[in-house]
């Protein structure tokens, strides 16, 4: 589920944007309607980028069941004073094609928008194959968010993640494969091929089964998180500079514990821990891609919002821009 990433600082990226959200929305079975009305929502978003903070990044992605599409609109301009005026159609944007955006909010199957002054603005907006009440594809299960961006220059991810969803259980995996481009990304695709085919090992086991698997490969960090809702308890286990950290609300709870090493080469004794999920958790994994001081508490409200939005949030302030970047938000809906 790699993200496809378009910076958007002048009207000829507007363009592009626009034509790479009409072929995602094609390619996976969208008809020509609701694919246009992705195409007229990109627009917006990338309209509102140069006109208030000049430039910006457009970031595309399949939602986590492959048959929706998911579109975040990321600016660190000066942010919006009042946000539900500016989601009025026509609002601030009335010679654009969608009439502003209220267009995004109203031609999506659901969307979501965070700015704070000073600090930026982002857009959600998710289109499903059939409109739930919602935000989650699947009632009673996590929500999830990803975004999964390769580094500047390269045309591959050496990031990949992956999650698999029962009624009680939610299990996800990021891997990180050593270094950059399509060698990485093999070796990061066949730890998460592990995950597919091994949905109920036990976290331990399945980077045992990954450590294995990956020995003729560059060697990736793997990090497994299976949270058991129905008991409480999240189990974790992870080799290698994978982050974790769960939240109650927007609380950091506690930072996950990861050992030193590699999975394919050389790794310490590995370890399975658990701990507590509470009623409202959110749990947080990313590559280190992205800043060791990547935190939910230091963005205001940010907690309260849909998991692809926080994901992208934490994407825009904590990247460290010369590296594969992926980050990963489960929380409970």
């Amino acid at each position: 589920m790699p993200t496809i990433r378009i910076v958007v600082e002048d009207a000829s990226q507007t363009a592009e944007a626009r034509r790479i959200a009409r072929k995602m929305a094609r390619g996976i079975g969208f008809d020509d309607d609701k694919s246009e009305r992705v195409a007229i929502a990109v627009t917006e978003a990338c309209t509102n980028i140069l006109k208030h903070a000049v430039r910006g990044e457009i970031l595309a992605s399949t939602t986590e069941s492959g048959h929706g599409l998911e579109v975040l609109a990321l600016d660190r301009g000066p942010g919006m004073t009042n946000l539900d005026q500016c989601l009025r159609d026509g609002f601030s944007t009335g010679s654009s094609p969608g009439q502003g955006l209220g267009a995004i909010l109203r031609l999506s199957t659901a969307s979501d928008f965070y700015s704070v002054l000073g600090q930026g603005t982002a857009v959600l907006a998710r289109w499903l194959p059939a409109a739930p009440n919602g935000f989650h594809e699947r009632s009673g299960r996590l929500g999830i968010g990803a975004v999964n961006v390769s580094k500047p220059g390269q045309e591959v991810c050496g990031d990949s993640w992956g999650v698999e969803q029962t009624e009680h259980a939610t299990t996800l995996m990021v891997a990180d494969g050593l270094g950059h481009g399509p060698e990485a990304q093999a070796a990061s695709l066949e730890a998460v091929r592990m995950l597919r085919l091994n949905p109920d090992l036990a976290p331990k086991e399945l980077i045992e089964r990954c450590h294995m698997a990956l020995r003729s490969s560059r060697g990736a960090a793997v990090a497994v998180a299976r949270i058991d809702r129905a008991r409480g308890k999240v189990t974790y286990s992870g080799v290698g500079n994978i982050s974790a950290a769960i939240y109650s609300g927007s609380k950091l709870m506690q930072h996950l514990v990861s050992v030193n090493g590699t999975a394919g080469h050389q790794t310490h004794r590995l370890q399975e821990f658990s701990y507590p999920w509470p009623a409202d958790g959110m749990l947080v994994l990313h590559s280190d891609g992205l800043a060791s001081s990547t935190s939910v508490e230091s963005r205001a409200g940010l907690a309260l919002h849909d998991p692809g939005l926080i994901a992208g949030v934490l994407y825009r302030d904590f990247a460290r821009g010369n590296d594969d970047s992926t980050v990963v938000v489960a929380k409970t809906a």
